[in-house]
């Protein structure tokens, strides 16, 4: 769970707990018991909501990693082919083979 998220729910919580403690009190400033049950409602969407989340988090880091590591093959490969073409053929050539000098 993200820090924030974590720390809403958690002072969100005490607050409706504290807001039920004084309901009597805190009904003619127009605080319901169907208010609270609202805002606890709302908090347990919030959780399952970032539970989602942390799971979407899970899936996409370990597709970055692969995509990372086929990144990493790929120019791997590039380099070693463009080796070639640069330590054999002489510089005026390498555009021929798709070798853009950067000079």
């Amino acid at each position: 769970m993200s820090k924030t998220i974590e720390l809403q729910i958690g002072k969100s919580q005490t607050l409706i707990d504290g807001l039920r403690k004084n309901l009597e009190e805190l009904k003619a400033r127009g605080i319901s018991d169907a208010d609270l049950n609202k805002m606890s409602e709302e908090l347990d969407l919030l959780s399952k909501c970032n539970s989602e989340c942390d799971a979407l988090r899970a899936e996409l880091s370990l597709k970055v990693k692969k995509m990372n590591a086929v990144l990493n093959d790929v120019k791997d490969s590039f380099a070693a082919k463009k080796r070639i073409i640069k330590v054999n053929y002489p510089q005026e050539a390498w555009a021929n083979y798709g070798v853009m000098d950067k000079r």
